[in-house]
């Protein structure tokens, strides 16, 4: 069933693109774009640095403090320089043993967001004129998953000690033949996997903007004005374009920020699908990753409905 749809999305993409190839260009150069001049400049230096700094074994060298910092250095990084930080570290960090599997889950699900530059300087000024919804935007999308990680840690604590903790075990066995150092080979490595990183994010990037450009147009071209359902399924395809057609869309400011709340929360079908391309080869699940942001996605979703007719009226 898989191979028979994946066939007919490509066929109808192929065909589409065939006869109206200006579609699938300007799709396809926004994509590089957005990669060039949003992505690339801001991801790439930390990227490297992260790369670097995994490849050293800079961590292992707090010994029983390890765990600790690589849980504290995902958290900040990831909520401070946006998706796709946050899984690439969890991911990183537990195929170094500095996290347990499902501390590497979890962390990857909370912390994988877009940066508060892209929302608040990007997505919130475009959807609305003023910045009344920025505290509240940061508090659902930031201060609430920030919120849950650390419920989820302490009550992990409980459950399993670090003395117990088999991640913990490993780090403790590695440190006795294990230590820092830093050399061309591990610079050069760094410098080569934060490339391959980003190189992979814009493919996916130029992927989805082709798909949704020639969705979005096959749509428009049979029914004008395309109902609210359509403008959902469409932006949850890929962020960027989804931001576009909530701010050009007749929708009233409350379900709007309702709908921007839930779209920025799960990251578009484009965010899944780069995420699982960076947790390939980590042994973190992504099936798991999908359902812990679909379930973070409607929960932030319902607390944004709580706070646009209960709160903010009040």
């Amino acid at each position: 069933m898989k191979k028979i749809l994946f066939t007919c999305v490509i066929l109808i993409l192929i065909i589409y693109s065939f006869f109206f190839p200006e579609i699938t260009v300007n799709a396809a150069r926004n994509g590089i774009q957005i990669w060039f001049q949003q992505i690339l400049p801001a991801l790439l230096p930390f990227t490297i640095l992260s790369s670097v700094l995994v490849k050293s074994d800079f961590l292992k060298s707090f010994k029983g403090n390890a765990n600790l910092i690589a849980i504290i250095l995902t958290m900040t990084c990831g909520f401070i320089f946006g998706f796709p930080i946050g899984a690439k570290l969890s991911s990183d960090f537990y195929k170094q043993n500095l996290l347990s599997k499902r501390q590497a889950t979890v962390l990857a699900i909370a912390t994988n967001n877009f940066s508060p530059m892209y929302v608040c300087g990007f997505a919130m000024p475009l959807l609305f004129s003023s910045t009344q919804y920025n505290i509240s935007t940061y508090v659902l999308l930031y201060l609430m998953p920030l919120v849950i990680v650390a419920v989820y840690l302490i009550w992990n604590y409980r459950l399993e000690p670090p003395h117990t903790n088999v991640c913990m075990k490993k780090i403790y066995h590695e440190n006795a033949s294990s230590s820092f150092h830093l050399d061309m080979q591990v610079i050069d490595a760094g410098i080569i996997s934060g490339f391959e990183s980003l190189i992979k994010i814009c493919g996916y990037i130029v992927l989805f903007s082709i798909i949704t450009q020639i969705t979005t147009a096959m749509i428009t071209s049979l029914i004008v004005n395309p109902p609210i359902l359509v403008t959902i399924l469409l932006g949850n395809l890929e962020i960027t374009n989804g931001i576009n057609l909530l701010s050009n869309g007749n929708i009233l400011e409350n379900l709007r920020y309702i709908l921007t709340i839930q779209a920025l929360s799960f990251g578009g079908a484009s965010g899944i699908a780069q995420t699982a391309s960076i947790l390939s080869n980590s042994g973190v699940s992504i099936h798991k990753y999908i359902i812990g942001k679909v379930a973070l996605s409607l929960l932030l979703t319902l607390l944004s409905v709580i706070y646009v007719f209960f709160i903010r009226s009040l």
